[in-house]
């Protein structure tokens, strides 16, 4: 059987021409739409968020208001701008009562004996200033080996602080550490400081789970010293103890029992001897001494009159620095939050030689 196209070819091209016109007339229709929706919607959306924001501008404008309509604003808002400087000034306050603690190690303690007539402390520019009189005790009582003894000794001088923690590593509150005893003695067997932790006074004990802040007073703690609930918790490292019990590392690590963690002071062992290693020296620069002359004291003693100068480590005066100690390279030590004793470190001014004191003189 035979087929005859009648349609011409030109036909039968228009015909698909006009099929493919259809098909993208629609996609375009189709396209349209989904634009317009997209349009709309993001049309109601910027639409809620102007309605959002003339709801707020409103509030705003009605805080405003209420604020510039109170009359103690500018009050309000120094006390609230001194509020949030608090945290700055903690960490900048300093404790000044720490400088008596500092002369105190100061001052030799091998028989040359060092008074002082008049004290002078700079926080500011961490100085302290003095004017002193140098007594060696032994002829030539005017013998400026004390002044060069006592410049050596300063340069070696340390300072040690850091928290108390638990055998969990958990910081024992501050006011629940009791490092000297009343005349401000500290603790101290054989060379080696220890502390009393009044674990059983209530908020002493880190390991509470009731969360609650608990002021505690210095008077309680220091009454519960000596009781049941008292524990003996060690400043200087027992080295062999603990090492052989397995509470301390080569490497000077400590753990599972109650000891102090220092910022300055590492601890290793080094073929066979612990050792022990402070990087922070007392001094910022080397002690100036001045003015120094013959004189004599209010017993008609020879002494060395002299002044000095010598710029701190601000870091010794800090509050936030807490369970502070100088260090002496003697090993003499001193807790500087807790010491009173002063008596003894000031004497009177020593007086000039007299014209006609020809011993005061030519010593």
């Amino acid at each position: 059987m035979f087929e005859i196209n009648l349609v011409p070819d030109v036909k039968s091209e228009m015909l698909k021409a006009q099929k493919i016109r259809n098909i993208v007339l629609f996609v375009c229709l189709i396209v349209i739409a989904a634009a317009g929706g997209v349009i709309a919607i993001l049309g109601g959306i910027k639409g809620g968020q102007d309605i959002t924001m003339s709801s707020q501008d409103s509030r705003i404008e009605a805080l405003s208001a209420k604020i510039n309509s109170f009359d103690d604003l500018s009050e309000l808002l120094t006390i609230q701008s001194q509020l949030n400087s608090l945290a700055v000034v903690s960490q900048e306050k300093v404790l000044l009562s720490r400088i008596f603690s500092i002369v105190s190690v100061m001052l030799p303690m091998n028989g040359d004996e060092i008074s002082l007539s008049e004290l002078t402390v700079d926080v500011e520019k961490n100085l302290i200033k003095f004017d002193a009189q140098a007594d060696a005790r032994v002829e030539p009582l005017i013998d400026y080996r004390v002044l060069d003894a006592f410049k050596k000794s300063m340069s070696m001088t340390k300072y040690d602080y850091g928290r108390y923690v638990d055998e969990e590593g958990n910081q024992i509150p501050v006011v629940c550490i009791v490092e000297a005893d009343e005349t401000g003695t500290t603790y101290n067997d054989n060379g080696s400081l220890y502390a009393f932790w009044t674990k059983g006074v209530k908020g002493c004990d880190p390991t509470d789970e009731e969360g609650n802040p608990i002021h505690v007073s210095e008077e309680e703690v220091r009454a519960a010293v000596g009781s049941s609930d008292t524990v003996k918790i060690w400043r200087t490292p027992q080295f062999e103890n603990w090492y052989r019990n397995n509470y301390m590392s080569e490497n000077g690590a400590i753990s599972n029992v109650p000891h102090f963690e220092s910022e300055c002071t590492s601890y290793s062992m080094v073929g066979g001897r612990w050792t022990s290693n402070n990087t922070c020296s007392l001094l910022a620069e080397e002690v100036t001494i001045s003015d120094s002359a013959n004189a004599r004291d209010s017993s008609g003693a020879l002494v060395l009159r002299f002044s000095a100068s010598i710029k701190y480590n601000p870091e010794v005066m800090l509050a936030k620095n807490k369970h502070m100690v100088a260090v002496a390279p003697s090993g003499y030590t001193n807790v500087t939050d807790s010491y009173i004793q002063i008596e003894g470190m000031f004497k009177k001014r020593a007086d000039d030689c007299a014209e006609d004191d020809v011993n005061c003189l030519n010593s």
